[in-house]
């Protein structure tokens, strides 16, 4: 099973329930591993097998007899005669995760992902989403009270609006309400209204909504970023490749490979042939784009992309017309 899910979606604590509520089911053992996907320096595949054998008290004569050569073959023997359960969790890629999947046998295997791992092969797949507003308002009463919860349940509401039903943000805005009992729950959902201060207000101890999505931004390509950021700009819910293509100067052929990049890394949804930031994302892209380019640039590129959508949508009104003399390529480029 692999799971894969924007930062802060709650990965890892679905994959850890099916380690508490199925380990009867694999006597042989369980597993829990961290392949640390979002370090500069993660494990290898090898390293990861090395501590799997060691785990499974495999002798180190005989992992020194199989060699490098031979480390693959031992750890498939291993698991494939054990029924096991294995989470592999925060993987970087597929050639990390790949030769970790056993190949035979009765074992279960979990991996977790921010992104998507198109390249692996016969793994079923589960994408998470955003919880509901209902979901939601359950995990926030959860932590704080039912009876407090009902109590301030308007401005609870708002509170899980304003975390954008992420399970990360809401769990911190959680953990806030639950440790300073004197607080109305009015006061958080009033702090977190003044939408450039969200992502400041959202942290709890080491926990920081942000420091999740540094993790991700600082792992994408220069023109990934760069269009992750602008996307900030666009007046509506989601954007087209066309309208990617503007915002990096570039064809919609190669805006589209760049989007590809940004769905495969977690950071965009995909809704039809649309493309959609979290409001979350977009507030922490928002943010990212005023830091590097600067209010003056970030006020260029919303400015550029004002400008351009009443022009595309003049040139498709006259297209259609019929004094209209606009050729068709004029009109494809509309957002």
């Amino acid at each position: 099973m692999a799971v894969s899910a924007p930062p802060g979606m709650g990965k890892t604590a679905l994959a850890l329930r099916p380690a508490r509520v199925l380990a009867e089911h694999f006597p042989d053992g369980q597993m829990v591993m961290d392949l640390r996907g979002m370090d500069e320096d993660p494990p290898s595949a090898t390293d990861i097998m090395l501590s799997v054998l060691k785990e499974f008290h495999v002798a180190d004569t005989e992992i020194a007899e199989a060699g490098a050569a031979g480390r693959a073959a031992l750890y498939q023997g291993l698991l494939g005669d054990r029924r096991c359960l294995l989470v592999f969790d925060n993987a970087r890629d597929e050639s990390q995760i790949a030769p970790l999947l056993p190949r035979r046998g009765r074992g279960m295997c979990v991996v977790t992902s921010r992104k998507v791992l198109t390249g692996l092969q016969d793994v079923h797949r589960m994408s998470l989403g955003v919880l509901s507003a209902e979901e939601a308002f359950a995990f926030l009463g959860g932590m704080i009270g039912e009876e407090r919860a009902r109590r301030e349940a308007a401005a609870l509401g708002e509170v899980a609006l304003r975390c954008g039903y992420l399970p990360l943000a809401l769990r911190i805005a959680g953990s806030w309400l639950a440790t300073r009992t004197g607080w109305s729950v009015r006061r958080l959902a009033d702090r977190l209204a003044v939408d450039k201060r969200w992502l400041d207000v959202l942290v709890a101890g080491d926990r920081r909504v942000s420091a999740a999505f540094d993790l991700s931004y600082r792992r994408l390509t220069p023109d990934a970023a760069r269009l992750f950021r602008r996307l900030s700009v666009v007046p509506g819910p989601d954007a087209d490749a066309a309208c990617a293509a503007h915002l990096l100067g570039r064809d919609p052929s190669s805006a589209e490979g760049v989007l590809g990049e940004l769905v495969e890394a977690g950071l965009l949804d995909v809704v039809g042939d649309r493309f959609r930031l979290h409001d979350l994302l977009r507030l922490y892209a928002h943010n990212r784009l005023e830091a590097v380019e600067g209010e003056a640039g970030a006020e260029r590129v919303r400015a550029g992309l004002s400008r351009r959508l009443p022009d595309t949508t003049t040139a498709a009104g006259r297209w259609f017309a019929a004094s209209g003399g606009v050729p068709a390529s004029a009109c494809i480029d509309v957002c």
